[in-house]
């Protein structure tokens, strides 16, 4: 069954190249008949080719449009899919994530002076919770 959906896909979009030469073509053809008819040469066959590209234009854009709304059809049917291959910005993003982490270890490993051992909130909260102002957990002796 899936197997025909996509023949059927390939089929429908499959034939716009062919339509894209026809239009320009057939356009071009009138031209040249017309020009050759009323003696205008070359100037009917510009003006039918620049309506053959504009038919070409308007068949790309009717199947790119068909395209989407099957596209979001099959999304709202079947989901949206994961990726086949990572694509630059989930490469980034990972790559972000690696370092953050790593950050995150080398403040657990310094031991930083935090007292409950909360080096990724303060990484996170972009506070720097290992300076402490001055005299403030400190004993002093008077003497």
């Amino acid at each position: 069954m899936k197997n025909a959906k996509n023949l059927k896909g390939m089929g429908q979009y499959g034939t716009v190249g062919l339509e894209m030469v026809l239009s320009v073509l057939f356009g071009l053809f009138i031209g040249i008949k017309l020009d050759g008819w009323l003696g205008t040469s070359p100037w009917l066959a510009v003006v039918w080719f620049g309506f053959g590209c504009a038919a070409a234009g308007k068949s790309v854009h009717r199947a790119w449009k068909g395209m989407q709304a099957d596209a979001k059809r099959e999304e709202a049917e079947q989901g949206n899919p994961l990726p086949l291959f990572p694509d630059e910005k989930e490469r980034a993003w990972e790559q972000k994530e690696k370092k953050e982490r790593e950050e995150r270890e080398a403040l657990a490993k310094a031991g930083n002076g935090d007292e409950d051992g909360d080096a990724e909130s303060a990484l996170d909260h972009g506070e720097d919770r290992a300076k402490k102002p001055a005299g403030a957990g400190s004993e002093t002796r008077d003497d």
